[in-house]
């Protein structure tokens, strides 16, 4: 009886549990650390280096371009080719409602055929007020470039348009979406 027993369990098969346990806490933690940076990656709290991705303030400016016309800036010939009567007035009287300079309201001079909502006829310079002009009426108007040097813009009534709202009424309507 030369040694002493301690516990029943050898000094050798205590260190292999305790390496065993260390081990796999060491795993646990690297896993979290893990999970830890992908979430922040995720919720945009951090952004790993050469990974291309982009802020919410970059999506931002790179979406929403600025405008650089106002509308009363715009110069608005509304024409009606839709066989409405006095839908041309009321168009206009809405526009000059939202600011635009309304020029001419009558029958389209070209006695173009608009089957659909509405067209906006445009130069080559005035795509920023046709684009201006499109984006605050309803759906379905469309652009069409034609040859006139100046930047004036006309609105050609279909047969498919109907009256604008009142201008409280179309951003109470925008609010609300």
């Amino acid at each position: 009886m030369g040694y002493v027993r301690t516990a029943g369990m050898s000094t050798a098969a205590r260190r292999a549990r305790r390496r065993a346990a260390m081990v796999i806490v060491a795993v646990l933690l690297g896993l979290l650390l893990v999970f830890g940076v992908a979430l922040a990656y995720m919720q945009g709290w951090v952004t790993l280096p050469g990974g291309g991705g982009t802020s919410d303030e970059a999506s931002v400016t790179s979406s929403a371009p600025v405008a650089s016309v106002t509308p009363s800036e715009v110069s608005v010939n509304v024409y009606n080719a839709g066989g409405i009567a006095g839908a041309a007035g009321r168009a206009g009287e809405a526009l000059r409602e939202r600011g635009f300079a309304v020029a001419t309201v009558a029958n389209d001079p070209e006695g173009a055929d608009v089957p659909g909502v509405a067209v906006v006829r445009h130069g080559a310079t005035g795509i920023e007020e046709a684009t201006l002009l499109r984006d605050s009426l309803p759906d379905g108007v469309e652009l069409l470039e034609d040859a006139r040097s100046s930047s004036s813009v006309d609105l050609v009534l279909g047969e498919q348009w109907q009256d604008l709202p009142a201008a409280g009424d179309a951003a109470a309507t925008t609010e609300e979406s």
